[in-house]
């Protein structure tokens, strides 16, 4: 016969083998974790870079409040390359990542994002999204509402009676420029009968290709241009040289004179973005205004929402409006401290005022 404590230890012992069993299922999955993937369009552009701050920020804070890692991988080309994005997505198919956040370059991510949600991988779109995708949600500003926003900052600035304008904007087929671009131009249409679209130009949006376009496109091709309209913040790169961080930048009138002489004169550009160079040349005169994204919000966001996605199947479905800051010479000064504070939380104030 066994002692009775043996008894008493072998007939629990499947129990405790249970309870042990449980607890290395909840710390296998805790310590498996999910596991992210953030595609920009390129990795050289500061907005992005940003993006990603905040996709990293919003896993570690994830990680803090639920007890189970998050973790954003950075997947990205260094040129504006489709082909290369493509096969970004299709990098993190093969990786099983539990969930995207892709920027579209065109909409021929349409069929890498309908492969990674056939293979179980949800995907929610930011910045430009590609609409016939199978992806659950689309986060970025309300590019017709920010078009017409900008129109209106256009016309304030250049006054009344005949005007001309010009516009430069990025690759045809992009999701994002396209759409702003119908909101610039319907509200122009609508609203203001005596502004005329003299020209409208694409550049590959990089500085190198966006800065030549400006100079010899457009202010030498309409040297009696009254305003000028730009759907990102590349048609201005050229005209400041900034440090590899982006946050220390000089604008002398070196850079792009020709747009700089011809903004001292009488010309007036409204620009999307507010990059640390732009809140210079608002600073300096050269710019009126600058529609303003949410690029933290672009990875802090959308990672918290596939986190619901992933955790409670809470979709984040349609689009997402993350609203935007419009900037102009009596509020620049306080985006700048946000950059400088990494602190884009608090609303500008005083409100824009052309």
């Amino acid at each position: 016969m066994l002692p009775r404590a043996l008894c008493r230890y072998i007939c629990c012992l499947p129990l405790a083998l249970a309870l042990v069993g449980c607890a290395s299922k909840e710390e296998d999955e805790a310590a498996s974790g999910l596991n992210l993937a953030f595609i920009p369009k390129t990795s050289n552009n500061l907005v992005f870079k940003l993006g990603f701050d905040g996709a990293e920020f919003g896993a570690r804070s994830l990680t803090r409040e639920t007890g189970r890692a998050v973790d954003v991988e950075y997947l990205a080309s260094p040129e504006l390359d489709p082909v290369a994005e493509q096969g970004l997505v299709r990098q993190a198919i093969a990786a099983r990542k539990d969930g995207l956040l892709i920027s579209c370059l065109d909409d021929s991510l349409t069929a890498p994002i309908d492969e990674a949600v056939e293979a179980g991988i949800p995907v929610i779109t930011y910045d430009s999204d590609c609409p016939d995708s199978k992806r659950l949600g689309f986060y970025s500003v309300q590019a017709e509402e920010t078009g017409a926003k900008s129109a209106d900052l256009l016309a304030s600035a250049m006054g009344s009676g005949q005007k001309k304008v010009a516009i430069l904007t990025g690759r045809a087929g992009a999701d994002n420029l396209e759409r702003r671009l119908v909101g610039f131009t319907d509200r122009l249409a609508a609203a203001y009968p005596d502004v005329t679209v003299v020209a409208t130009v694409h550049c590959l949006e990089t500085a190198e290709s966006c800065g030549p376009a400006v100079e010899n496109e457009i202010i030498d091709q309409y040297p009696d241009l009254d305003g000028f309209f730009t759907t990102g913040l590349w048609g201005l790169s050229a005209a400041c040289r900034c440090s590899d961080s982006g946050l220390s930048c000089v604008c002398d009138d070196g850079q792009m004179p020709h747009w700089k002489a011809a903004a001292k004169a009488k010309l007036k550009t409204v620009a999307y973005d507010s990059l640390p160079f732009e809140l210079m040349l608002v600073e300096q005169g050269y710019v009126s205004a600058l529609i303003g994204q949410k690029y933290f919000g672009w990875g802090y966001d959308t990672v918290r929402l596939m986190h619901e996605q992933l955790t409670s199947g809470k979709v984040a479905g349609g689009f997402i409006d993350s609203g935007f800051d419009v900037v102009c010479p009596n509020n620049a000064q306080q985006m700048s401290a946000n950059w400088d504070s990494a602190n884009f939380s608090e609303p500008l104030s005083p409100a824009c005022d052309l």
